[in-house]
């Protein structure tokens, strides 16, 4: 777990210089608050240039205007140069020092956490930002995987086990259809018909911000409203890993009805029953956990986009601003994050398995 940690962290510090980039100064990332102001200045006055052109405004108004325009941005960037080389970034990533200290100072804020201040939100930690956010995205997540989870579990066992009716094999077919939409495509179709078209859910947001009684915090009316707000996204999500994890517990229980432990439990004489929960189910579930563990990475992301369809104020959803914002720490501390939480799932894995398979706790003893 640490080792893909520290791997990842030092690909994220790599490649950005690699490239020559300077989250503190670079072209490509959001600039400075001096040059920001510079920006808006040159936009107004631009804005007023053309409004003069359009009106054909006398000769040598508009010459004046423009030469002031230049002059207020020569100003502007001279001012700034002095302060863009030591910028409260600058400072904090320490591009002056060398390289092995740069990745030194990196590493060290990293384990404690730090991961730097965000250009939208500054001198707020980016750290702090996220967690707000990371709270709504666990709770999505966590809720739909685990319903999603459950009920793909059972449905593919009872589908793919040779006592079932019949009739429950023709649901293989869409299943397999509905595992291959996107949870965000979900998503639209939901906000049409449900949102849109009858009105029984909100079309967007974490809560009610219209109302303004409305409190975010640990109350009843924040709590039912934000459960409400919630319910559409986590069906887009719930939809779509049901049937993946439908037609994988399928696959797993055809391929049991082979294995010895099987025939002899039927030789046994067992209830049906007993031998589809004791037998087959219960050894079925050792691979599904292990995809469910390998699967948080993927599932993040398309909890990602799933955010950004319904406004919701997840990760995914700050993940879109930083990159409208061109917000380089905060763009590159949620993909920490999200690496964080994808390592130490598979290290739970591993902690767990013995505990789910005995087969694994014998061979450690």
């Amino acid at each position: 777990m640490i080792l893909i940690i520290w791997l990842s962290a030092t690909v994220m510090f790599i490649l950005p210089r690699q490239f020559g980039l300077n989250p503190s100064n670079a072209g490509l990332f959001t600039p400075s608050p001096q040059v920001q102001r510079m920006r808006e200045i040159d936009t107004q006055l631009r804005e007023e240039f053309e409004k003069l052109s359009a009106a054909n405004a006398e000769d040598g108004v508009i010459d004046e205007l423009e030469a002031e325009r230049v002059r207020i941005l020569e100003d502007l960037i001279a001012l700034n140069d002095d302060r863009l080389a030591l910028t409260a970034f600058e400072q904090q990533f320490g591009f002056g020092e060398p390289i092995i200290v740069q990745y030194r100072n990196y590493i060290s804020s990293l384990a404690r956490f730090d991961l730097g201040a965000s250009r939208r939100f500054f001198p707020v930690s980016v750290f702090s930002v996220i967690r707000n956010s990371l709270f709504w995205t666990l709770g999505l997540v966590g809720v739909s995987t685990v319903i999603a989870f459950t009920i793909g579990s059972l449905a593919g066992g009872f589908i793919g086990w040779p006592g079932a009716p019949k009739w429950t094999r023709w649901g293989i077919t869409p299943l397999l259809a509905a595992s291959a939409i996107p949870y965000y495509l979900l998503g639209w179709i939901l906000i049409w018909f449900l949102a849109f078209r009858w009105g029984l859910f909100p079309l967007s947001g974490g809560w009610d911000h219209f109302d303004p009684l409305m409190s975010p915090g640990w109350n009843l009316p924040f709590i039912i409203s934000a459960l409400y707000h919630s319910i559409l996204p986590a069906f887009s999500v719930i939809l779509a890993t049901t049937a993946f994890w439908t037609v994988s517990m399928r696959g797993l229980m055809v391929n049991m009805q082979g294995e010895d432990y099987m025939v002899y439990a039927s030789a046994k004489g067992l209830k049906p029953g007993r031998i589809f929960f004791r037998y087959g189910l219960r050894n079925a579930l050792l691979p599904q956990f292990t995809g469910l563990a390998a699967s948080v990475g993927s599932l993040l992301t398309g909890v990602l986009l799933v955010e950004l369809v319904f406004d919701y104020p997840g990760i995914g959803f700050l993940f879109w601003q930083s990159i409208r914002q061109e917000d380089v720490t905060m763009m590159t501390g949620i993909a920490f994050v999200v690496i964080v939480l994808l390592a130490v799932a598979m290290f739970l894995l591993d902690l767990l398995l013995p505990l789910l398979d005995r087969r694994i706790r014998d061979d450690q003893s």
